[in-house]
């Protein structure tokens, strides 16, 4: 994860020359608003998926997915506690829609869901997950997109380096070239330009709208999954999307 991470802000780093547009002293000003507000993002980046992975390694993949699934019905309830947003009846279906969703995607077999002592751990996850979400729409409005994530990414690596380094690096665990695809793929797109998208969409989407399309995730993982890796979906599986923003127009129906 760490190697991720730091591939991640790499990669923000090289397109920095692309995305500047202030002068020195108005950049170097910005700077210093942005940092704290950057490093909050990566510490619960960070904080989030040290609670998810240790708490995949005690639960089921599939408890796994539907309680970090349950940040989309947590994302609105912060942000009305928090920040006082009103959120409004469509907003409200829109998640429970997607939760609904969720829960066909994420069960594979009705009625054999057990509970695990890493499903609290999964469920904290999945709180911070929903402050993270929070915290981007309050800041992403007010700083420079690629400044803001540069700072959050900047703050995740180092994070996951001083957890990683007292265990180990294992620079050979990473040398075969299958293992270097992975990483850039993960990395430079699943963290770098992710993360970059996000805070620019919510530059401009409301924070229940933004996670409402976010609990896409799922569906394009379970499509895939089936597409590329042969794997079998149930009949309640495929009916997963209808309730999720990929149907009925969920992403569409929150303001």
């Amino acid at each position: 994860m760490a190697w991720t991470r730091g591939l991640g802000f790499l990669a923000i780093l090289a397109a920095v020359p692309f995305m500047r547009r202030r002068g020195g002293q108005a950049e170097a000003a910005t700077w210093r608003r942005v940092a704290g507000p950057g490093v909050l993002l990566g510490v619960l980046v960070f904080v989030a998926y040290l609670l998810q992975t240790e708490g995949l390694a005690r639960t089921t993949a599939t408890n796994a997915g539907f309680i970090t699934g349950l940040y989309v019905v947590l994302t609105p309830i912060l942000a009305a506690i928090v920040f006082r947003h009103r959120i409004p009846l469509p907003a409200w279906i829109a998640v429970v829609g997607s939760v609904a969703g969720l829960a066909l995607l994420s069960i594979r077999h009705l009625g054999s869901v057990h509970l695990y002592s890493g499903d609290l751990l999964v469920a904290a996850g999945a709180v911070v997950w929903a402050g993270h979400v929070v915290s981007v729409g309050r800041f992403s409005p007010r700083y420079p997109a690629w400044q803001l994530s540069l700072a959050q990414m900047g703050a995740t690596a180092v994070l996951q380096f001083v957890v990683v380094v007292p265990v180990g690096l294992r620079p050979s665990a990473v040398a075969g070239h299958s293992v270097w695809v992975l990483l850039i793929l993960t990395g430079v797109f699943g963290s770098g330009l992710a993360y970059t998208l996000q805070i620019v969409a919510q530059q401009t989407l409301t924070v229940v709208r933004a996670v409402v399309l976010l609990a896409g995730e799922a569906i394009f993982s379970a499509v895939f999954s089936a597409v590329w890796l042969g794997e079998r979906l149930s009949l309640h599986q495929w009916l997963g999307p209808a309730g999720g923003p990929g149907g009925g127009g969920g992403g569409a129906a929150a303001p």
